[in-house]
């Protein structure tokens, strides 16, 4: 399972308070934006339903309508749809095992591996794993473990000769394999002996359907366990998974390939893996950017591919700008942005026309975006201060002022990322596209989590961008005559959550040294109690000892009338 460190890990943003509160190193930065972008893949129920995939049996009756969008349709590997019909009624969950038990001592006696025979009985107990009724699903993975199935299907994977029956008794191993993959962590677990025969596929010599079901496969296995995406990364799984896409993008360009193409299915379904792989990964980004066409291909799938294909590639790109700041900026001169831009100010029009459309290209989008704003060169900001990103910025108002909080944190996460670039371009920008009064009707009205990344965005711009230390005018305007928006913000301080009380500790001693009434405004909204509560709460050393040099110069002794 998922390390849950991550999950409270803080944001990655340009410092907006270097000279009071001390400079953070570009490796620090880069790691926080790195499992940022893990953390909040692990907030979304969207994501979470997105980590893992079952294969279903389209041909089987008993189905109802799949549950993941992207389904493939059920096709021998000729292209032909199967002639099974599937069980023609349920199976009591009491028999379960009994019957699977059947089906892995059948495949363990078919003889040679790859023959009609064998093809039958794994192909019989694939379907046991594909229909997630009938029979109960999470009875026949634990059935299919304890009778043995992952070794006979592992073997099933390696045929003495191959011709199509053979082919087509891999696929079948294969999907059998990923809805096992589907199961609990010690289900996984046993599964993972098959990963380095399921790589070994990746390189697309057995077909295009048998490397998509392999990749499949290994992208279940990578979802569960940042051990098991070790175990993988060690075995060679980033290169041939990123090969799949330079294959994809090389479809797409030849003008000719449709939807169903088998090499964008393929590069669909390997995006979608690799992303997974590349979850809280470091160096492994620099071997997808190693291979020869991926940096490319992955903008061009970005760029122009079908919205399913472009969401995957898109999630790749997050893993590739949260990485290090070279492979950031090395996407930015293959011309990344100009493309993310168009896509990001679509994905917004179709949502606002229905909300499910839209979305899933949105979120990965959003937080690539956040990322090169936060890290990005000088080319970055400049195409990010142009005219031509004007409406993508205002489609991320449009988003942080949707009712969907997700889309409301994520918005206000890259908002307060693009008020922070240096210089106070990023802020007039900022202001043009309208996010000021967004941004503080969800400072006063939003949950934490929402609040919190409001709060960021408010400081930056109050603070004059990166680099900045404070605009008293913009300041006052936003907060001298608010004071529930004052309020809200200094509140931070009694926060749990050491982020958002050490944001909250800076802008108090921002109001406090801009506005001349700034004491008299922090005591009106209890921000006295707020700064205590930090100096003698559970707070860092050092953020004790900010309260309490906040305390004594603003309302010491010397400060008394």
């Amino acid at each position: 399972m998922d390390e849950p460190h991550h999950a409270g890990t803080p944001p990655h943003r340009r410092e907006t308070y270097k000279s009071t509160h001390g400079v953070h190193t570009a490796v620090e930065a880069t790691d926080r934006r790195r499992k940022e972008t893990v953390a909040f893949s692990t907030q979304h129920k969207e994501l979470t339903l997105r980590s893992k995939r079952l294969k279903r049996d389209a041909s089987l009756s008993s189905l109802g309508p799949p549950a993941i969008s992207r389904e493939p349709s059920r096709t021998s590997l000729g292209g032909e749809a199967l002639s099974e019909a599937g069980p023609e009624v349920s199976i009591a969950p009491e028999d379960v095992a009994a019957e699977v038990q059947a089906a892995v001592d059948a495949i363990r006696a078919a003889k040679p591996v790859g023959s009609e025979v064998c093809l039958d009985t794994v192909r019989h107990l694939r379907q046991l794993l594909s229909n997630y009724d009938e029979p109960p699903f999470k009875e026949a993975v634990q059935a299919s473990v304890a009778a043995g199935a992952v070794p006979v299907l592992v073997a099933a994977l390696q045929p003495p000769r191959m011709d199509a029956t053979a082919m087509e008794t891999i696929f079948e191993a294969a999907w059998a394999i990923t809805n096992l993959a589907v199961g609990e962590f010690e289900t996984v677990k046993a599964v993972l002996a098959a990963a380095p025969i399921l790589i070994a596929y990746l390189g697309g010599g057995s077909g295009l359907p048998v490397a998509e079901q392999c990749a499949w496969a290994l992208g279940n296995i990578a979802a569960e366990d940042f051990d098991f995406r070790q175990t993988l990364i060690a075995n060679g799984v980033v290169r041939p998974l990123a090969a799949l896409l330079v294959g994809a993008a090389k479809a797409l360009d030849s003008g000719t390939a449709d939807i169903d193409d088998p090499a964008l299915s393929a590069g669909t379904t390997a995006a979608w893996a690799l992303s997974n792989v590349l979850k809280g990964a470091g160096r492994e980004v620099g071997e997808v950017m190693g291979v020869e066409g991926a940096p490319e291909a992955i903008v061009r799938l970005v760029a122009e591919a079908p919205e399913h294909l472009a969401t995957e590639a898109a999630w790749v790109l997050a893993y590739v700008t949260a990485s290090h700041e070279a492979h950031l900026n090395r996407m930015v001169s293959l011309g990344v942005l100009p493309p993310m831009l168009t896509r990001l100010s679509a994905a917004v029009d179709q949502m606002l026309q229905d909300e499910q459309l839209g979305r899933a290209l949105l979120i990965p989008l959003m937080r690539s975006l956040g990322n090169i704003a936060a890290g990005g060169g000088s080319a970055a900001v400049a195409q990010l201060l142009s005219l031509e990103a004007g409406p993508a910025l205002q489609a991320l108002v449009t988003c942080a002022g949707s009712h969907h909080h997700g889309l409301q944190r994520e918005a206000c996460w890259v908002l307060s990322n693009v008020a922070g670039m240096p210089g106070r371009g990023g802020v007039d920008a900022l202001k043009a596209a309208g996010a000021v009064p967004a941004l503080m009707l969800l400072l006063k009205e939003s949950p934490f989590h929402v609040r919190k990344e409001a709060a960021f965005a408010l400081a930056n711009i109050c603070a004059d961008g990166g680099g900045g230390t404070g605009n008293a005018e913009t300041l006052n305007t936003l907060f001298g005559s608010d004071r529930d928006a004052l309020r809200a913000l200094l509140s931070l301080m009694r926060s749990a959550d050491m982020d958002a009380a050490r944001l909250g500790l800076q802008f108090t001693e921002m109001v406090l040294r801009l506005l001349d009434t700034g004491a008299e405004e922090v005591e009106a909204v209890d921000g006295i109690d707020a700064i205590e509560a930090v100096q003698y709460g559970a707070a860092p050393p050092e953020l004790q000892r900010m309260a309490a040099a906040l305390v004594d110069k603003y309302y010491g002794a010397d400060n008394e009338s």
